[in-house]
């Protein structure tokens, strides 16, 4: 079995970790780029010591890129604004709502 590009990875895992992010904004407070930073060393955390370092590497790799699209919306996105939006809507809507505005922004880059 070979390992996905980092890339699918990421398209692959979104939607997980963008909820993953929004629930620690609203339990936590904290800013959304700093929560992307806690749930990646967090799922990080939870590696297997064995595990190889080719699949670390891609592992972490993954994650970074994870952080960095999760980041770049956190200037648009203070942490009162989600907790107002998880007032009217549920975590999952939100989550959604920005996971769409990722995708539309890879698809961009790419």
């Amino acid at each position: 079995m070979t390992m996905q590009s980092v890339a699918t990875e990421v398209e692959r895992c979104l939607s997980s970790f963008v909820r993953l992010c929004v629930n620690r904004v609203i339990r936590t407070g904290e800013a959304l780029d700093k929560s992307a930073i806690m749930v990646a060393s967090a799922l990080h955390a939870k590696l297997p010591p064995a595990t190889s370092a080719a699949l670390r590497t891609h592992f972490e790799a993954s994650l970074a890129q994870l952080v960095e699209l999760v980041s770049a919306l956190a200037v648009r996105l203070p942490p009162q604004v989600l907790r107002d939006f998880a007032e009217r809507a549920s975590e999952v809507q939100i989550a959604a709502t920005l996971e769409r505005s990722l995708r539309s922004a890879i698809r961009t880059e790419a």
